[in-house]
C-alpha cells in the first residue's frame, strides 16, 4: 500500500469511529439535573406601607384593619411600615379590603387586595 492510501484509510477509519461514538451518544439516555425548588412563604400576611417613591414609611402608631365580609381584622404597623397579621395566613383565599390609620386615628387610605396573596404593598 502506498502512504496517501494508508492515511485515507486511517482517516475513514478515524470518521466512522466518531460517527459510531456519536450514534452511541444519542441513544444513550441523557442525564436530567432536577433544580431543587425551594418553595418561601408567609405564614402570616403582611402590609408594606410605603410612598409613591418606594421608601417605607415611619408608621409609628399607625393601624392596619382588612375587612372581608362583616369580618375586620385590626393589627399595628411597626416603625418601619410594616403590619403583619397572625390570623390571617397565607395565601389569601378572599378578597380584603385594607385601611390604613395614623396615630390619631384619621384615614389615611383604603385599598382593595385581591385573594391569592401573600403581601401587599399599600403606594400612598
Amino acid at each position: 500500500m502506498r502512504e496517501a492510501e494508508k492515511k485515507a484509510l486511517l482517516a475513514k477509519k478515524a470518521l466512522l469511529a466518531k460517527k459510531a461514538l456519536m450514534a452511541r451518544k444519542t441513544n444513550a439516555k441523557k442525564v436530567v439535573k432536577r433544580k431543587r425548588r425551594i418553595k418561601q412563604t408567609f405564614s402570616r400576611f403582611v402590609v408594606l406601607a410605603t410612598s409613591t417613591g418606594n421608601v417605607n414609611k415611619d408608621t409609628t402608631g399607625w393601624t392596619a384593619s382588612l375587612t372581608s365580609g362583616a369580618v375586620t381584622t385590626t393589627t399595628d404597623f411597626d416603625d418601619f411600615g410594616v403590619a403583619q397579621f397572625p390570623t390571617i395566613s397565607t395565601l389569601t383565599t378572599v378578597s380584603y379590603v385594607l385601611r390604613i390609620r395614623d396615630e390619631a386615628g384619621n384615614l389615611l387610605t383604603t385599598k382593595s387586595v385581591s385573594a391569592n396573596r401573600e403581601f401587599f404593598v399599600a403606594r400612598f
